[in-house]
């Protein structure tokens, strides 16, 4: 969290079964926590403890065949691959150059993240954006199998008036699905330590929620000869179904790219496909596949691959104990967690740079736990932990308030860590 606008932040449906569900294998004891120091990456996720969905049916859009030489500094849009249906503009053109998003905002870190695709064995393109420093999301349709793989580059710079846009080798490839019709590339040099990775959102989307993708096109059903720089394109959720149906304006090209949850920031679907095609790019809804069904299906299949922009698995705890002097304190081990009970909403309580707030709790059913930065700096991060100190869940996104809901039955230590030299008060309910 941080000097945002509060947002009206969704609950991330979860549940907690504590001493039944195995903790991710990167979570460690609260000893581990006093060996490593927060780090502030651009986006965290709000993950959740997701069950792996069913598979979905659907139609896939085309990537766009690139027309000119891979080689040379300019592309044109080209027409849709004729075999799919494609990703549609609905209603009128809304989206605007991603190089004109607010220096510092969100959307403009997010967008740093989301390359254009070079697919040189298809001869096509296809947009993808980084889940890791070194991990490329894209869709099965634009790398169906590993030879497509091969030579493929992205270019994260990919905009109007930028400069100095240099290729990235993304050509290892580590898997994909065709049904959930998403596909992971291995890049060198880990461009994500420079350009940022999106957070991802195992929640369940909302009808009518905001969102945006950001995505790499241009209309070239009426300029053909136009330029796809990145764009940014705002909606909201239009439909529910096994999928997320949206009305973000894309095109052929703009298949594989992120849409974000416009109050949260992090990534919720995964592009891929349009319906009601007019024949001229415009149609009636865009299509997403869940993050809610796609992160554990690759968390299934690729168990030491960590998804998401980096946040520590457990908060980190200063190797001297920080008194604020707020009344709960002192609280920064596990041993010493304030026992609350619900309801519970915090009074005057404080946390000051490089310090955890821990909170032993007992659930008994269904809970939601809140947490708000009030007058402060920083970004304010909420866990809950079990009695070992492995995180079973967290809400760690850039915005002043975190929220988890859930199934709670057992003890569980709830944890307030600081970021990006986080001080401040802040409110804790537990409901």
């Amino acid at each position: 969290m941080g000097s945002a606008p509060i947002h009206a932040i969704p609950d991330v449906q979860i549940t907690l079964q504590t001493g039944v569900m195995d903790p991710p294998s990167e979570t460690g004891s609260m000893e581990d926590w006093m060996k490593h120091t927060l780090e502030a990456p651009h986006h965290v996720s709000a993950l959740a403890l997701a069950i792996f969905g069913i598979v979905f049916g659907g139609t896939l859009s085309g990537c766009v065949s690139e027309l000119v030489d891979d080689t040379a500094d300019v592309d044109l849009g080209g027409d849709p691959l004729t075999d799919r249906d494609d990703a549609l503009i609905i209603g009128a053109i809304d989206w605007q150059e991603a190089s004109s998003l607010p220096q510092g905002s969100a959307q403009r870190a997010n967008a740093d993240a989301v390359a254009y695709v070079s697919i040189p064995r298809r001869g096509s393109r296809c947009t993808g954006f980084l889940v890791a420093p070194d991990v490329l999301m894209t869709n099965h349709h634009c790398i169906p199998d590993a030879a497509s793989a091969a030579g493929v580059t992205a270019q994260f710079r990919y905009e109007a008036g930028a400069t100095n846009d240099t290729r990235v080798d993304c050509s290892g490839f580590i898997g994909n699905d065709a049904a959930l019709d998403y596909a992971l590339l291995r890049c060198a040099s880990r461009p994500g330590d420079v350009v940022g990775v999106v957070g991802l959102d195992t929640g369940t989307a909302r009808t009518n929620e905001g969102v945006y993708a950001i995505h790499q096109n241009c209309d070239y059903y009426t300029q053909s000869n136009c330029r796809p720089n990145k764009k940014y394109s705002p909606g909201k959720v239009t439909r529910l179904t096994a999928e997320i149906g949206h009305d973000a304006d894309t095109l052929g090209g703009s298949s594989g790219s992120p849409v974000f949850a416009a109050d949260t920031h992090n990534v919720i679907g995964l592009h891929h496909s349009g319906s009601g095609n007019n024949g001229n790019g415009r149609g009636t809804v865009n299509w997403a596949v869940p993050m809610s069904r796609i992160v554990p299906a690759i968390q299934q299949r690729h168990p030491g691959l960590q998804l998401g922009a980096q946040t520590p698995s457990t908060p980190s705890t200063p190797s001297t104990p920080i008194n604020t002097g707020d009344g709960y304190e002192p609280n920064n081990t596990l041993s010493g967690a304030t026992r609350v009970a619900a309801p519970f909403n915090s009074q005057g309580a404080r946390l000051d740079t490089g310090d955890v707030d821990a909170f032993a709790f007992t659930g008994a059913g269904q809970h939601t736990f809140i947490l708000t930065l009030g007058a402060g700096s920083g970004n304010l991060d909420l866990y809950i932990l079990n009695t070992a100190g492995q995180t079973l869940a967290r809400a760690a996104s850039n915005n002043t308030t975190e929220r988890l809901s859930g199934t709670v039955r057992g003890d569980v230590i709830i944890a307030v860590a600081g970021r990006d030299g986080a001080t401040g008060n802040y409110s804790l309910q537990v409901r």
